[in-house]
């Protein structure tokens, strides 16, 4: 399988757009830049964001970091029912399987359509005080989650990084980004390439849950902490983290044992809805009902569900059918088996055994496999991977721009004599292009003819007159070619004295405020990948702690369980999880100046 290449790789590929991309469009394009006048990718999980400008406007390429199954078809079946749907919070898009070349081989890429926008998260923060606002934002996502519904489209992985908020019209307008883990109905029966963000997608939820409700519990996620920042602003000072809007993973594995459930239960307009989230995390995650349903006062299932019933951990005589029904199906196996071994039928004792012994073993497997206790130790097994890849990456980062600033330090005296040579050049130029070469007509043994020749390959004045330059002039003589260079020599020495051997101390003010500039901008990029690793690490702390607290289901002890010899273990974990706190913000001075409020869609990717 080939290896997809890292953000780094992807970078260095596109210092040169016109070779990098294999698309017309976008290899005349021109990446955006940092500070250091790199292309900046924004990483998430499977992708790479690079912001290209176009002649037709900008566009946002994702760069892809790993392979997904069927990824051209999924993406080819999103588009088809897209046009359909015609959804305002979707952005046109083109997959393109051979888009991008890397290290001689193509790689696929997605270009979007650029659209502005503000974060989910940062819009929400920015407005903490305007409570009219939130609630008008809050209203928009119930009708986005409408519309999507409606048109039978499950974006997959709603949370912060995806969704783009403006005001336009005095009105919220919400668009979506990022459709990898997208579903529509031609997708039916696959599995999702992802599970979505952990700090918005039901506990128990894993590839397998694909389907049109995939956005049930984020969009009561997401709705159920507007509404509650409506009515609480100070709570997102307590529980965001920069990862989420309120909520985290562990509030999801036991609501009753979450700080956060509980400051909700007190706000009396919030109470209903976080009474439904908390019911929702004992449901499977297909039996979730939709925003509408809940705001609409249907009843929610009682599942496994703490309010008023044990759940299904605190309740192992509750058994699923097929848990139900498998001591009774082998006590029968075993009796058709006697049977036949009564009759004489060995052979035909021996296939029922095998037929059966294979059926409830498959059953069983399957069965095992959607514990809780088994998916969520899958999924905090994988997130964390996922996690430990980032930070990884980022350190990557961050040591590149150590070595940035340490190459910069050292190469000082040579960016002062770099700048030096740049003004004895222009001095002598400012000197030498009003000497044309038709004054050669004057000079002897050159000549009118020589003069020509010198025109005809782009030799205009004494400045243009090199060694190389007049070298490409065809017919002359070494003679004529050694007078025209003691001509252009004789121009440079009368001019010495005005050509500087010395940085002005203007020049010198000028550099040092270049060379400021430039450190400046290394040290605020490297504290806001440190900023990055940082949160990164406090979840992926969270996601070990829970790990440790989860119970371990070995298939020996469920089988135990089907047989009704022991019960199975409890899967709340929350209250021994450890909160995560929301980070110090990063220094102002590692925002672009251009930038000091709007947060572009592709800086909240992660």
């Amino acid at each position: 399988m080939t290896k997809y290449p890292t953000p780094s790789d992807y970078l260095e590929a596109l210092q040169f757009p016109s070779t990098a991309f294999l698309h017309p469009e976008l290899a005349a394009g021109t990446p955006k830049t940092n500070a250091l006048g790199l292309p900046q990718p924004i990483t998430g999980a499977f992708a790479a964001v690079f912001p290209v400008d176009t002649e037709r406007g900008r566009f946002a390429v994702r760069c892809f970091l790993t392979r997904v199954e069927d990824q051209q078809a999924r993406y080819r079946a999103v588009a088809r029912h897209l046009a359909e749907a015609e959804l305002p919070s979707i952005v046109a898009f083109d997959y393109q399987p051979e888009g991008v070349r890397v290290g001689g081989e193509a790689f696929p890429l997605l270009k979007m359509a650029w659209t502005e926008g503000e974060g989910l998260a940062a819009f929400t923060e920015r407005h903490l005080d305007a409570p009219e606002t939130l609630r008008a934002l809050a209203d928009a996502w119930r009708v986005l989650l409408a519309e999507l519904e409606a048109a039978d489209v499950a974006h997959g992985d709603l949370q912060h990084g995806n969704v783009l908020v403006r005001e336009e019209d005095g009105a919220i307008r919400l668009t979506l980004v990022d459709y990898d883990t997208m579903f529509v109905p031609a997708l039916a029966g696959r599995t999702s390439p992802e599970v979505g963000h952990r700090n918005y997608q039901h506990p128990d939820r894993t590839e397998s849950d694909f389907d049109a409700s995939l956005d049930h519990f984020a969009g009561l996620v997401v709705y159920t902490a507007l509404r509650a920042l409506i009515e609480q602003p100070d709570l997102w000072a307590r529980f965001s983290t920069g990862e989420n809007l309120l909520f985290q993973a562990g509030d999801f594995y036991d609501p009753n044992a979450s700080p956060l459930f509980e400051a909700l239960r007190q706000i009396e307009p919030v109470r209903p809805l976080a009474e439904a989230l908390a019911r929702a995390c004992y449901l499977e995650p297909a039996a979730v009902p939709s925003l509408e349903a809940v705001l609409s006062g249907a009843p929610i299932p009682a599942g496994r569900g703490p309010k008023r019933r044990r759940s299904r951990e605190e309740r192992p005589e509750r058994r699923r059918r097929f848990e139900a029904l498998f001591l009774p199906g082998v006590a029968g196996v075993v009796v058709l088996v006697a049977a036949c071994l009564s009759v004489g039928w060995g052979s035909g004792a021996l296939a029922v055994a095998g037929i059966a012994g294979a059926a409830l073993l498959w059953q069983s497997s399957c069965a095992y496999g959607e514990q809780s206790a088994v998916r969520r130790r899958r999924r905090t097994a994988r997130e964390a991977s996922v996690l430990e890849r980032w930070i990884a990456e980022l350190e990557d980062a961050r040591r590149a721009l150590d070595r940035e600033r340490r190459d910069f330090l050292a190469g000082l005296d040579a960016f002062r004599e770099e700048r030096l040579a740049e003004l004895r050049s222009a001095a002598l130029e400012r000197h030498l292009r009003h000497h044309f070469v038709g004054e050669l007509d004057e000079v002897e043994g050159v000549g009118h003819r020589a003069v020509v020749r010198l025109k005809a390959v782009g030799i205009r004045n004494a400045f243009h007159v090199t060694p190389g330059r007049v070298a490409e002039a065809k017919g002359l003589t070494s003679e004529t070619r050694a007078l025209v260079g003691q001509w252009r020599t004789a121009l440079a020495r009368a001019v010495a004295d005005d050509v500087p051997d010395t940085l002005s101390p203007a020049e010198e003010q000028r550099m040092n405020r270049q060379i400021e500039r430039r450190f400046a901008s290394l040290d605020a990029e490297a504290a806001r990948v440190t900023a990055k690793a940082e949160v990164q690490r406090a979840e992926l702390a969270t996601v070990r702690a829970q790990q440790e607290a989860l119970p371990v289901l070995s298939p020996w002890r469920y089988f135990l369980f089907l047989l009704r010899l022991r019960p199975l273990p409890r899967t709340h974990v929350a209250a021994t999880a450890p909160i995560l706190q929301r980070p110090q913000p990063v220094a102002p001075a590692s925002r672009p100046e251009s930038e000091p409020h709007e947060v572009e869609w592709w800086e909240q990717a992660q």
